[in-house]
């Protein structure tokens, strides 16, 4: 059962060649989020690696290009599909009714395209700044914190009662939570001093993002948790590159 619920983790949020269980229900499908965190670990490791291994072959800028695309690719652009659509619909100045529906639309408008560029870029100039630095242990914790806040805003009222987030919250278990923050809150111990204040930033950003969910949409949707994923890992890396933070 274990490593059932790692493969449908796995599955679900990583395009790495895992096949989903046959058999596995709903249930399996909720009790797997509390390996969500540790999916992001492995994803960080696996970039970090690839982003050290191409600093030995080409400069700064070009391994950071294809350690973001990696990066990207490992995650199927997943989460960057929620980050456009919350761009174009929180935007939006009408009702909620009418934000939900600009989100649903499968076209993308301008703001969706500006926040997918500027935050890739982000990552490219973190990712720069880094690797210059040898602090590429910034990478698992930064993508191990973004998915562990999908555990921490699923627990909001739903903004729309089906998709995604509405059968993840259905059975997801409350020990989801604790479970999942082992792997990250192991990686910022690691990291002490920096590390607890890169996750102090992402618990900031975690109650930043719900209330502004709410207060657009009324709650939370799959493509809110996307955009935590992409906000948490930006804002973790960005936090890292200050220049008085030594790791």
């Amino acid at each position: 059962m274990f490593f059932q619920k790692l493969r449908i983790a796995f599955n679900f949020l990583t395009t790495f060649p895992i096949s989903y269980p046959a058999g596995a229900n709903d249930e399996d499908f909720g009790k797997s989020a509390a390996f969500y965190p540790f999916v992001g670990l492995v994803i960080g490791l696996v970039t970090a690696g690839f982003c050290w291994l191409c600093g030995k072959i080409f400069p700064p800028s070009i391994s950071a290009v294809l350690t973001v695309m990696l990066w990207v690719f490992l995650s199927g652009g997943l989460h960057l599909d929620g980050l456009s659509d919350c761009c174009d619909g929180f935007f939006y100045a009408g009702p909620p009714e009418k934000r939900l529906a600009i989100m649903k639309d499968t076209h993308h408008g301008t703001y969706a395209v500006l926040g997918v560029c500027l935050v890739l870029l982000l990552k490219i100039f973190c990712v720069t700044e880094l690797a210059a630095r040898g602090a590429l242990f910034a990478f698992p914790l930064a993508a191990s914190l973004g998915r562990f806040g999908i555990l921490v805003l699923i627990r909001l009222p739903l903004a729309n009662p089906n998709g995604m987030a509405a059968a993840l919250k259905r059975s997801v278990p409350g020990s989801a939570l604790w479970t999942g923050m082992i792997p990250p809150l192991l990686m910022a111990l690691f990291l002490f001093p920096v590390g607890p204040v890169m996750a102090a930033a992402a618990g900031i950003l975690f109650f930043l993002i719900g209330r502004l969910a709410l207060s657009r949409i009324g709650g939370i949707n799959g493509d809110v948790l996307g955009l935590t994923v992409e906000l948490t890992e930006v804002v973790v890396l960005l936090i890292t590159c200050d220049k008085w933070i030594i790791l």
